[in-house]
């Protein structure tokens, strides 16, 4: 497995955050949770070896799932990709140097659902 230093963020559409740790897991070990915040909180934050996981509830059902770190996925698109497959939901994430026609600037998400991706603007 070829890791990548680099932070890459992916949003989730699940209301199930232990499925989302547990997958992760399985890809990069064991995560152990790294804060002191209350339990009703949003925000979890974890540690595996070097890298850090956070994810945190959003608005409109997402859960953020940001990965800072020695990271298997090289980019966001990728863990998106592999979120959507693994969890049968909905991805969104910024569609980075993946797309090149698209400016860094551009209020822009790469949508994922299954085998389809697609464009859509930031709203």
């Amino acid at each position: 497995m070829t890791l990548t230093q680099l932070d890459i963020e992916a949003f989730a559409k699940t209301s199930d955050r232990d499925a989302v740790l547990a997958l992760l897991a399985t890809v990069i070990g064991p995560l152990e949770r790294d804060d002191d915040l209350p339990e009703d909180y949003d925000l979890r934050i974890y540690k595996s070896g070097g890298m850090i996981v956070v994810l945190q509830a959003m608005e409109d059902g997402l859960i953020s799932v940001w990965v800072r770190g020695a990271s298997p996925w090289p980019s966001s698109p990728a863990l998106g990709r592999y979120l959507a497959a693994q969890l049968h939901c909905l991805v969104l994430c910024d569609p980075e140097a993946e797309y090149p026609e698209i400016s860094q600037y551009a209020d822009v998400f790469l949508q994922i659902e299954g085998d389809a991706e697609s464009l859509i603007p930031l709203e």
